[in-house]
């Protein structure tokens, strides 16, 4: 990948002297960054341009170029790929669309692309994007002019739009954030996000990336390369609302959408997921300044209702407010004219009009060790214009003498804020909300801390779980005894049971276990729903009972088993499940379950395997986890066990690739431990493993 970003020579391919060629503000670009490597031309009637040669053929050229990028009409790129091949040239960037993104016939012509390709060992990014640059090596090679200047700094972006990719790179350019690497990815034929984000992590100018994605090659090598690095990574991650929803045959199926799944996975990972352009600046801009060191807040504002709306969002983003120190409120006091104002953090200056000591005052704040970063409101027209600029440009000094971060948030007009932007070294923010996201997103970014063990022993029975695997129907169901040994085999705790044939067989089994009992009808995929078809009788207390509730069942349903269970009485219902997402691949969940399970919605997912942190982290931010620490004098729910067969059923997913789908609803939960009373298993001959 290092090639695509620093070579010593570039082809251009389609440019012309003719009026609105677009690959002239290839070349443009590339002299305006001041590329120090050969720059040669190539198009077909040749001529000359800008001082420069304009070469027939790629075969004309003096020397083999380092890249080529090519803008040229769709169907004449296959044609120059296998020019390049045969030049030697090993790295293109195709910028040319009008392949499968206009219309499906066109993939043809990306196919031969792909096949020139592979016949002559090239790597390439695109076709349909807009380039690369790399401020270090001064390469800049998008079609569209760029009109502003790229600061020089340690965010890479990579985009898989163009125009996204360059409302972030302008946004940065605006806002004081610098670049070290931008690539538009296009229809990602050959280099992806993968790629790219494996490169990136190790370069050694990136400090931070961002992903702008609308699709997904490879969901797990993603989370993966995210959890392996410190760097910061945002991902701006589009087009949820296309994602297919089919008709769900399970619980966890239907709440596990692939949304879900890609909130998880990237917040599992450590990666800061935003979800809008907006928020994603913010996001980014936090990352420019100094990382605060924990989530301590100073809040500084003109505006007392500002500073109110202010202690809202660290509310929101659990954002500390510590109070000031006397020291540091002494002077301030001393200042105010009328004293009418109470100080405290946040602090309202609406009645200090002495501009020349807000420097003081800033720079006192970023010295008190119980403040990990400042937030600073301030509004100011008129005749405060002059000084208050003053002020806004010493931000940045103070900040990097201080080694904190500073979100300074400005509330003026859209033309002040122009003006200060020009003076400031740091990046601008517009409203209190804004400064606070940055700072949050920030401190959270880069690492993932180590957790401590429970020691959950990995081992299972793989040789029983393969031959219940083997017994599914044509459909890949297991029945229900079935599934409730594969538990078993995975040493996920079962309810008592026995199956019977008949009613006889279900009041001898009823009395080996023990009344009371519960009675379930097992028949295939159409019992699968066993309450709504009347497969199920609960708390049956005595052998008659058993009887009639049994030949019932057999008359009615025909089903082809019963299981007899114990009845457990009390517990936390609960689901526990598997789905095996196609990019990201086996995804646990955990929610509130029973009946209601996707009436409630209230689930966190992971990728499977999970270790003990992660198992304890989808406990706590369930909505109802209150039902599980003890609420309203009920005993609270045995903590380890839950998380055991979290991590369980994680290791069962990770090393058994033929299970698609798993539910286990209800997991009964209580302070002795946990019991699966009811189970759902779906297999597949052949499970694809994620990305492929």
């Amino acid at each position: 990948m290092k090639q695509f970003f620093y070579p010593s020579s570039v082809a251009i391919l389609g440019v012309s002297p003719r009026p609105g060629n677009m690959g002239r503000n290839i070349l443009a670009n590339l002299e305006g960054i001041g590329f120090p490597g050969e720059i040669f031309l190539v198009s077909p009637k040749g001529g000359e341009y800008g001082g420069r040669t304009i070469y027939p053929s790629v075969s004309d050229l003096p020397e083999t170029p380092d890249m080529a990028v090519i803008l040229t009409p769709a169907a004449t790129v296959p044609g120059l790929v296998n020019d390049c091949g045969q030049k030697g040239v090993k790295r293109l960037v195709i910028e040319t669309g009008g392949f499968r993104e206009l219309a499906d016939d066109r993939r043809s012509l990306e196919t031969e692309i792909v096949e020139a390709s592979q016949k002559y060992g090239m790597r390439f990014i695109g076709p349909n994007c807009i380039g690369v640059i790399c401020t270090e090596s001064k390469l800049s090679v998008p079609f569209p002019l760029l009109d502003r200047k790229i600061m020089p700094g340690g965010l890479s972006i990579m985009a898989q739009s163009g125009g996204i990719g360059l409302t972030y790179l302008h946004g940065c350019s605006e806002s004081k954030v610098g670049i070290a690497k931008f690539c538009s990815m296009g229809n990602k034929l050959n280099v992806n996000e993968r790629d790219l984000l494996a490169y990136l992590i190790e370069d050694p100018q990136t400090e931070a990336i961002l992903l702008y994605l609308e699709s997904i090659v490879d969901g797990r090598a993603l989370y993966d390369l995210i959890r392996s690095t410190s760097k910061p990574v945002v991902v701006h991650k589009s087009n949820i609302a296309a994602t297919s929803h089919a008709i769900a045959s399970s619980h966890t199926a239907a709440l596990a959408n692939d949304d879900a799944v890609v909130e998880a996975a990237l917040k599992q990972a450590g990666a800061i997921r935003a979800h809008t352009v907006h928020e994603c600046m913010q996001i980014v801009k936090g990352l420019s300044l100094p990382k605060p060191k924990g989530r301590r807040l100073g809040v500084i504002s003109r505006s007392g209702g500002h500073a109110v709306v202010a202690a809202d969002a660290a509310h929101r983003h659990n954002m500390e407010l510590p109070d000031f120190s006397e020291e540091f409120l002494a002077p301030i006091q001393q200042a105010t004219r009328a004293s009418v104002i109470h100080l405290q953090n946040p602090l309202d200056l609406g009645d200090l009009f002495h501009f020349e000591l807000y420097v003081d005052i800033l720079k006192n704040a970023l010295a008190q060790d119980d403040l990990d970063a400042v937030l600073m409101m301030h509004g100011y027209r008129g005749p405060e214009v002059e000084v208050s600029r003053q002020f806004v440009a010493k931000v940045g000094e103070l900040c990097k003498e201080a080694n904190k971060p500073v979100a300074l948030a400005l509330l003026v007009d859209p033309e002040e804020m122009i003006a200060a932007s020009r003076l400031s070294s740091i990046p601008l923010f517009t409203f209190a909300e804004e400064g606070i996201l940055a700072l949050s997103a920030a401190e959270k970014a880069g690492g993932i801390p180590v957790p401590e063990r429970l020691g959950c022993a990995e081992g299972f029975d793989q040789n029983m779980v393969q031959r219940l695997v083997a017994t599914a129907d044509r459909d890949g169901w297991l029945e229900l005894p079935e599934a409730l040994h594969l538990l078993n085999a995975a040493r996920i705790p079962v309810a008592p049971f026995v199956t019977a044939l008949d009613a006889e067989d279900a009041v001898q089994a009823a009395g080996t276990l023990g009344y009371p009992v519960v009675l379930k009808a097992v028949g295939g995929a159409d019992l699968l729903h066993k309450t709504e078809a009347g497969g199920v009788a609960l708390n049956l207390g005595d052998a008659e009972a058993v009887r009639q509730a049994a030949q019932k069942m057999m008359d009615n349903l025909k089903p082809q088993r019963l299981v007899v269970m114990q009845h457990l009485r009390g517990g936390q219902e609960l689901i526990l499940g598997i789905k095996r997402d196609p990019g990201f691949g086996p995804v646990v969940l955990l929610g509130l379950g029973g009946t209601a399970a996707e009436a409630l919605g209230d689930v966190s997912l992971r990728l499977a395997p999970v270790d003990d942190a992660e198992a304890g982290q989808m406990m706590d931010q369930l909505k109802g986890a209150a039902l599980l620490k003890g609420f309203r004098g009920q005993q609270p729910i045995k903590r380890a066990a839950l998380l055991e067969a979290v991590m369980r059923l994680g290791i069962l997913a990770d090393q058994i690739p033929a299970i698609a789908e798993l539910d286990i609803n209800p997991l009964l939960a209580g302070p002795g431990g946990v019991m699966a009373v009811d189970a759902r298993v779906r297999v597949v001959g052949d499970a694809p493993k994620p990305g492929n």
